[in-house]
């Protein structure tokens, strides 16, 4: 890898001149830190949009072919902003190459999938980073340290509500329509309520056992910018409950669409206090996030992110925040040799997590494929 002086080159696949998740996210994350990171090139599904992408962004190099983006020497860092089923294939192109790679999350479509591309990384040695971007925001760093720290004692119970939203609510965009499919592999359980089980988990610790119940409640989906509907398979209903191997009982449930109040709320009980998290969507992976605490007879009250944990200089309120602080952990371990960007063995033990809610559940997506 480069030396600390010498921003990274990144190649990013999937990054649109119409917007979209890469623009917002990915770009302004990068190039909030020209220090740290230089975009060498971007590839896209086709040479038009490709050549569009790179004139709408100022970016030289665009092909439509990924492989030649990765084969570029000065291409340090692949980073994969597309739909979840070609994940796969162009994660290989960065395997294949040596070079490190940056994926969104969900990793793969499914378990086998994901557990492959974990398996691979592993066994060429390549630095490999998964997009679960909600573990380096400042206000959910800052929650993990506060259990850690003893906050609320010997944790006795949480529960979390919340809302998946647009599009699992009943009415969808054609362009959207597949994360209604379960066999895609980016669904309602997958993405927020994935992310947020992530992130449940990586503050309070793993199922010791759990049950779980999973359902589609809006079979039948309007498109809005056009004519007809179409059929959801994926489940837009999840409520998991169980013990964490530390001995807390846990309730967590997620439903499609918009909440009547409060997107997202989630309470951790202690044998010393307790904290509450609120935030205005169930995309947690964000950390657009409100703590609230108390200990013994204190009354509830607000508890500000301490300026320590802002890392780099992006709006706490936007998209790119979460990303961009992801990105630096990512810069650390690249040159400095740290550990701590989510990877893509991370991915895995979530994916294997959400294949063990399907299995309590006896979700049936797997006869159907």
């Amino acid at each position: 890898m480069p030396a600390t002086s010498t921003p990274l080159g990144v190649g990013i696949v999937g990054l649109s001149a119409k917007g979209g998740w890469a623009a917002i996210s990915h770009l302004a994350a990068l190039r909030a830190m020209p220090d740290r990171f230089v975009i060498k090139g971007l590839s896209a599904s086709t040479a038009d949009s490709a050549k569009a992408a790179g004139e709408a962004y100022g970016i030289g190099f665009a092909s439509a072919d990924p492989a030649e983006l990765v084969a570029r020497p000065d291409v340090d860092l692949m980073v994969v902003t597309v739909k979840v089923p070609h994940h796969a294939e162009l994660v290989a192109h960065a395997l294949g190459r040596g070079k490190a790679v940056y994926c969104e999350w969900p990793l793969g479509k499914d378990l086998e999938q994901a557990g492959a591309m974990a398996a691979g990384a592993q066994t060429r040695g390549v630095p490999a980073f998964a997009g679960l971007q909600g573990r380096s925001a400042p206000a959910l760093r800052y929650l993990r340290d506060l259990i850690g720290q003893g906050y609320v004692g010997e944790v006795i119970s949480s529960n979390v509500i919340g809302s998946g939203g647009f599009p699992w609510g009943g009415a969808s965009m054609a362009n959207m329509a597949y994360v209604l499919d379960d066999t895609t592999g980016a669904t309602m359980l997958s993405i927020p309520f994935g992310h947020m089980i992530d992130l449940f988990t990586w503050v309070l610790g793993d199922f010791s056992r759990l049950h779980a119940s999973l359902a589609t409640g809006y079979r039948s989906v309007d498109l809005i910018d056009g004519e007809g509907a179409v059929e959801a398979t994926a489940p837009d209903q999840v409520v998991v409950g169980g013990t964490l191997d530390g001995g807390a009982v846990v309730a967590l449930q997620y439903r499609g669409g918009d909440a009547p109040a409060g997107a997202f709320r989630w309470e951790i009980n202690g044998r010393k206090g307790d904290l509450i998290v609120e935030g205005d969507t169930g995309h947690l992976q964000y950390g657009h996030v409100r703590i609230q605490g108390r200990r013994g007879g204190e009354a509830l009250g607000p508890l500000s992110v301490p300026t320590a944990y802002r890392l780099v200089g992006t709006d706490p309120t936007g998209y790119s925040d979460a990303v961009a602080h992801a990105y630096r952990a990512v810069h650390e371990d690249l040159v400095a040799g740290f550990s701590t960007a989510p990877t893509f063995a991370d991915a895995f033990q979530t994916h294997r997590l959400l294949d063990r809610i399907e299995r309590a559940a006896d979700w049936n997506r797997r006869s159907s494929q």
